[in-house]
């Protein structure tokens, strides 16, 4: 009984009580997130996602000159035309790729390969084919493990 009557005579500081109670609730608050942070794996996870700039990651295919692609077929004619794979992935990438041609009827595989293209780097690949028949066809160079693709076409010459 006698330590009740100590404390029922003690004066209690209600404004330091006040001060204190958001810089102790602050402090719980961070002790509850490290907890959580650190014994839950998915909200780590989404942390570190919410968070992080991750950089865009791509890779490029294009036609080398474009322009000049053959769009007509000649009869006895040989033709080219160049690709380029330009990676902007990060890191080195292994590049599968198969160049086809495709009429109404049929599809015929001209080349595949692989390539080993460093984090910024070029590969430009060029492609002979040919003679052709007379008939119209698209020509696709296909990246396999990038499902990505161009194609264009060619008509039939009217000679």
């Amino acid at each position: 009984m006698e330590t009740f009557e100590k404390f029922k005579k003690l004066k209690i500081n209600n404004k330091l009580i006040i001060k204190l109670a958001p810089l102790i609730f602050a402090v719980v608050v961070v002790i509850g997130i490290y907890y959580i942070y650190t014994s839950v794996p998915r909200v780590k996870n989404a942390i570190a996602l919410a968070t992080t700039v991750k950089p865009e990651t791509l890779t490029e295919l294009y036609f080398e000159d474009h322009i000049n692609l053959p769009a007509v077929i000649k009869p006895h004619e040989n033709y080219k035309f160049t690709f380029t794979i330009h990676n902007l992935e990060y890191k080195t990438m292994n590049y599968s790729y198969v160049v086809y041609l495709q009429t109404k009827n049929k599809k015929i595989v001209l080349n595949q390969g692989g390539v080993n293209i460093e984090n910024g780097g070029y590969a430009s690949i060029t492609e002979y084919f040919g003679p052709l028949t007379n008939t119209r066809m698209k020509i696709t160079v296909e990246l396999v493990n990038k499902n990505q693709l161009i194609d264009f076409w060619m008509e039939p010459s009217q000679i």
